[in-house]
């Protein structure tokens, strides 16, 4: 019975020499890739010890491994966004009490270079908070308070973590906390003010000077990666990664200028709201991530250019989740 059954089955078509012959190309093209890759990486492997910066790339890739740079660069972005979400109650309530007085805060924006869509945005929330507006200055201090010492406690395990140290105890907060709120405030004015000289100058100054604001970016990074936990290593050592991220950032500043604020500003309302949404938390994903991998170029870049200095191979940090 099961022989007269297993004879009725229908035959398994043969694949046609044509479907075959590009299988076996396909097979082909992966496995001579694979093997590339592999050659690539036994050669990586060997230039090693003649040649710094590949040294630098294996360390910086074995360290984002080691302190699983993916999740903290993760917990960053989720600090930055209640961060980011506190200040915004406290603009918020800020802007009720000056649309109350009088003032034209849509115009205003707008005058100051913004695109539409943001200067819309804003002068919505504004005209919206005017009922409840002390409410949310008094919430949004309290919780850009808050919030602005999670910020720090995160960058600072990153840094910990990033040069294998346990985090020191904090010294002078009251002032770690004020470089913390002031640099939004510092962001801010980079930004307006290459939005204005945009909006009133020609394009080719527009271009250099918003090229111009990286220089910023950095200059902030590097202030604020001196003061943050580290080896004993002089401030030169931390300039790889204040580079590395003043040029990530001014990336995503150039990005965001000259390519999203058009299309976002000539898009629907519903969509211009999510995307603003959308793109803010992407940004501050790619930001955290930034953060991260700063910090560990900055050690791996003093750990191979500095074999002999003082460094206990052993020592392990202890520090709670992000």
């Amino acid at each position: 019975m099961l022989q007269e059954m297993a004879d009725e089955r229908e035959p398994v078509p043969a694949t046609p020499p044509r479907e075959r012959g590009k299988q076996e190309r396909a097979r082909a093209w992966a496995e001579t890739w694979t093997a590339r890759g592999r050659a690539g990486l036994q050669r990586l492997e060997r230039e090693r010890p003649r040649h710094a910066s590949v040294e630098i790339g294996f360390r910086w890739f074995v360290r984002d491994k080691q302190i699983a740079g993916g999740v903290l660069g993760g917990g960053v972005a989720y600090r930055l966004f209640f961060w980011v979400l506190a200040m915004t109650l406290l603009v918020s309530g800020g802007l009720g009490v000056a649309s109350e007085s009088g003032v034209a805060v849509t115009r205003g924006i707008k005058d100051s270079g913004l695109s539409a869509e943001l200067a819309k945005s804003v002068g919505t929330a504004a005209r919206e908070s005017r009922s409840g507006r002390w409410w949310l200055i008094l919430l949004g201090a309290y919780f850009t308070l808050w919030f602005s010492w999670g910020v720090l406690r995160a960058l600072r395990l990153v840094s910990s973590a990033a040069w294998q140290i346990a985090p020191p105890k904090l010294r002078n907060p009251q002032w770690a906390i004020l470089a913390v709120l002031s640099t939004p405030v510092i962001l801010v004015v980079f930004s307006l003010g290459s939005e204005y000289v945009r909006a009133h100058t020609s394009p080719i100054v527009g271009l250099a000077v918003t090229l111009l604001a990286g220089v910023g970016f950095g200059a902030l990074a590097l202030g604020a990666m001196i003061y943050l936990p580290s080896r004993e290593v002089p401030w030169t050592a931390f300039l790889p990664g204040a580079i590395a991220l003043g040029v990530g950032i001014e990336a995503l500043h150039v990005f965001t200028v000259y390519f999203l604020a058009s299309r976002l500003e000539n898009a629907s309302q519903l969509y211009g709201t999510l995307g603003l949404a959308s793109t803010a938390l992407f940004y501050l994903f790619l930001i955290g991530r930034g953060i991260v991998w700063a910090a560990e170029l900055n050690a791996v870049s003093w750990e191979v250019r500095h074999p002999d200095a003082p460094h206990d191979p052993d020592e392990r940090m202890i520090f709670p989740n992000l």
